[in-house]
């Protein structure tokens, strides 16, 4: 991990969908540390810094799936405080007009859906860190 790497707390309960998120990273050339959890519960132990957490680092953001186990992506998205400086960014199959306007007045930064291609998510995730979060900029 080199001092620029963004620190990406990635709330994934699908392991296809983990790797293909790692992996469009890497595609995006954004340099990335990913810690994965997989379900709410963990990802607000993370956030909170409690239990195998305890020594959890501070993302710099959050990606969210909304359907998991336990506890879901609303409510992890719901206890990130909307003042917080870590952005949230749901990363979801919802395509639901009405699941976009929830998240947005919850206050994620941004609402992705999975792309049906490769390519298209790369850049989706691409546009995100540099025209929307302003972490990363892609390398030559």
């Amino acid at each position: 991990m080199s001092q620029t790497d963004c620190i990406v707390l990635h709330v994934e309960d699908d392991d296809a969908a983990a790797y293909l998120f790692r992996a469009a990273l890497e595609e995006a050339r954004i340099p990335a540390v990913v810690y994965r959890v997989s379900d709410g519960e963990q990802a607000l132990s993370f956030l909170n810094r409690t239990g195998p957490y305890e020594h959890a680092p501070q993302p710099d953001v959050v990606f969210i799936d909304l359907n998991m186990p336990r506890v879901d992506g609303w409510a992890v998205l719901g206890a990130i405080p909307r003042d917080n400086p870590i952005p949230a960014v749901v990363l979801t199959t919802s395509r639901a007009p009405s699941d976009k306007k929830r998240a947005l007045a919850m206050g994620a930064k941004e609402y992705l859906t999975k792309a049906s291609s490769f390519d298209h998510f790369v850049e989706e995730i691409r546009n995100v860190f540099v025209q929307k979060l302003f972490f990363a900029q892609p390398l030559a």
